[in-house]
């Protein structure tokens, strides 16, 4: 079997480690949570912001249609676990509500485990009185540790947490700041977070999956299986389809290079394969591959010319 250097960049084997069983299940990658107090701004720079979400193609759970009462509600438990990503709106009475500290509390708790993005919007109010617990705020928390007298603990997780989301970078909305623009440009920036996540996750499928071919090369050079090669033939593909997916998201010419290089070596491998087998069927698989990876360099060289046609 021909010997060929395989991989054309090197990535860490703690890549793999990454995936931990820990997490909770992968949601719609455009799912975001969006906690705020509704009795503040349920129907003004909330409802635009959703809208603005909306028309950048963004799912929104709202947590103040999910949660009533004082109790957090399995529903609302699942939808901030499942987010990619939340937005909190903190306004001058949002913390006067137990219901959305209970939210924060728990997108805290998902950024903590999961790496949850967590998004502060400051609606009027000053970022150092979220942080500190002052002006409205500390009001609102003399009224929480008076009425919740034995549950000071729950009291001091809301403090926590609030500390945790303000000093996060946000938005800031005042007075004098058009909320029209602001929404847009917040609408915008979670688009890019989740674009961003979205092509960290497929980065991660990549190197593991680089990391299983890899495997299977070293076993199919000291076998020379048919067997063998057809594994390794069929994870490769795998790994082709990952990155055409990532080139044509980010229309990089290096992640187009590697999609490239990949090909040809499945190429290489379906060719051995016919000239062992000399099945007609071997024949049409590697003529089909041969014409899909053409049409694969044939859209890279119309993106270079500015034409996108698609696959």
């Amino acid at each position: 079997m021909e010997h060929w250097s395989f991989f054309d960049s090197s990535f860490s084997s703690s890549s793999s480690s990454s995936s931990s069983s820990s997490r909770p299940p992968d949601p719609s990658p455009s799912h975001v949570f969006l906690s705020f107090r509704g009795d503040d701004i349920g129907n003004t720079f909330a409802s635009h912001l959703q809208a603005a979400l909306t028309r950048q193609r963004i799912k929104t759970c709202v947590g103040y249609n999910l949660q009533k009462g004082h109790e957090v509600s399995a529903s609302l438990v699942k939808a901030i676990e499942e987010a990619k990503l939340s937005v909190v709106i903190f306004s001058e009475n949002y913390a006067s509500s137990r219901e959305c500290l209970d939210q924060l509390g728990k997108m805290i708790e998902c950024k903590l485990k999961h790496g949850q993005i967590t998004v502060p919007v400051f609606y009027h109010v000053d970022p150092s009185h979220v942080q500190n617990q002052t002006g409205c705020f500390a009001d609102a928390f003399v009224r929480h540790e008076r009425e919740l007298k034995d549950s000071l603990s729950k009291v001091q997780r809301w403090r926590v947490a609030l500390a945790s989301a303000a000093k996060t970078s946000g938005w800031e909305c005042s007075p004098n700041r058009f909320e029209a623009e602001l929404v847009e440009k917040i609408a915008e920036d979670v688009s890019q977070k989740l674009e961003g996540m979205r092509i960290g996750g497929l980065e991660e499928k990549i190197a593991i999956l680089k990391q299983t071919a890899q495997a299977k090369l070293e076993r199919t050079l000291k076998t020379g299986t048919p067997n063998d090669m057809q594994d390794l033939t069929k994870t490769l593909q795998e790994l082709g389809d990952l990155k055409l997916e990532k080139a044509l998201r980010t229309d990089e010419e290096n992640d187009w290079e590697e999609l490239n290089t990949t090909n040809q070596r499945i190429l290489q491998l379906k060719q051995q394969m016919f000239i062992r087998q000399c099945h007609p069927k071997a024949m049409e698989d590697y003529m089909a591959t041969q014409h899909r990876v053409s049409q694969i360099l044939k859209e890279q060289q119309n993106r270079r010319r500015g034409l996108y046609r698609g696959l």
